[in-house]
């Protein structure tokens, strides 16, 4: 039996998720298992939810997209979440740089890429974190000369999600010294000479969406793909991770949701018949369900003052810090619960537990989140 949550969800809503399971069902599950052992990501399945028109819910129908709601688009990454989350992440980073062309790209930009983006024909990269930089972003160091006629950038981003996959990568560079003032935003495409992928790092979790080193060598980008003006790097870049906290948060409310779900079945079932401490695993899952209850109540909140364009900053750093912990809890408890199956690849729910962790780092540590509420408290004094 599937949890009930409030307040119910709307028309719209129901029916991207609804198609949204279906697609999942019948296209991620079944070969999800292999692919997190052999660290494969499925391309062809981007183009499939892109033609379905699940990829980019919030994106105007001028461009491709379902020209719907933040809610249907968070519905959208939560029920992907619900299994491998690795393709939920993918699809998330990919509308990052969607919205930064969206909100800061000239129409030529918005006509040639946005398309592509929202059918899945491309996959989009959102390339901020350096070695050196990557809690702190404004500390990038990956050197954008103007040259005539363009940009010439050289130097390294680390951990960029889809890195080898991505057709389109937003690259921040620094064209200034100022720290955050002296960073541009360059739509860069993967056949660009001078761009190469590095490193593929070996993970924990996430195993089948890559995470690379990006290379650049005097790599030369056209004035053309500069987004927006030289020096509004840095804003773009933040404008985008607001988003990409609640798409964090949403996928850990996936991951809750089908941990909590496992373990009821599994205490209705011959597991229950047979567990000494039905009772106190049933209390300690309801207060999970409690606290998954209130965290999709701060995403549909954030989700429509996001469509209103209203200041969502402080909500998105609550909801990615709420969920991604839940979404680790819940699934560490599940594992602990189920003894040696809990272990078990083949059960798929220790990867709940690796992916879940994965959580509490990207787009932010968690301890990110913890100091931008903190400071935002601070100016409330």
């Amino acid at each position: 039996m599937a949890l009930i949550f409030y307040p119910p969800t709307q028309s719209d809503e129901t029916a991207v998720r609804q198609k949204t399971q279906e697609f999942y069902q019948k296209w991620i599950l079944p070969t999800a298992l292999e692919e997190d052992r052999k660290e494969l990501f499925r391309r062809d399945l981007v183009s499939l939810f892109g033609k379905a028109g699940l990829i980019a819910q919030a994106i105007s129908k001028d461009f491709g997209g379902g020209g719907g709601s933040y809610r249907c688009h968070y519905s959208v990454i939560e029920e992907l979440a619900k299994g491998p989350i690795a393709f939920s992440v993918s699809i998330s980073v990919s509308n990052l740089v969607m919205g930064g062309i969206l909100t800061f790209g000239n129409e030529t930009q918005k006509k040639t890429y946005l398309p592509k983006l929202t059918a899945g024909e491309w996959l989009g990269a959102f390339a901020l974190s350096e070695p050196q930089s990557g809690s702190d972003a404004a500390g990038l160091m990956l050197r954008a000369t103007k040259v005539p006629g363009g940009y010439s950038l050289t130097g390294n981003k680390s951990w960029c999600s889809s890195g080898g996959n991505a057709d389109l990568y937003l690259v921040m560079g620094r064209t200034g010294e100022h720290k955050t003032k002296g960073i541009s935003s360059f739509l860069v495409t993967q056949n660009t000479q001078g761009f190469r992928i590095g490193k593929r790092e070996k993970k924990l979790g996430l195993k089948s969406s890559a995470l690379t080193e990006l290379i650049f060598e005097n790599c030369f980008i056209p004035d053309s793909q500069l987004l927006g003006k030289e020096g509004a790097g840095f804003e773009i870049a933040l404008s985008q991770l607001d988003t990409g906290r609640i798409g964090i948060g949403a996928c850990g409310a996936g991951i809750a949701t089908a941990a909590i779900e496992r373990m009821q079945k599994e205490l209705n079932g011959d597991f229950g018949k047979t567990c000494l401490f039905k009772e106190s695993i049933a209390q300690q899952f309801s207060e999970y369900y409690a606290r998954l209850q209130a965290i999709k109540l701060l995403i549909t909140t954030a989700s429509e003052l996001k469509d209103k364009k209203q200041n969502i900053k402080v909500l998105a750093a609550q909801i990615k810090l709420l969920a991604s912990d839940l979404a680790m809890e819940v699934s560490q408890d599940l594992v602990h619960f189920l003894g040696e199956r809990g272990f078990q690849e083949e059960e798929q729910v220790e990867r709940f537990f690796r992916d879940a962790k994965a959580l509490q780092i990207v787009e932010g540590t968690n301890q990110i989140q913890q100091l931008v509420i903190a400071r935002e408290m601070e100016n409330m004094v």
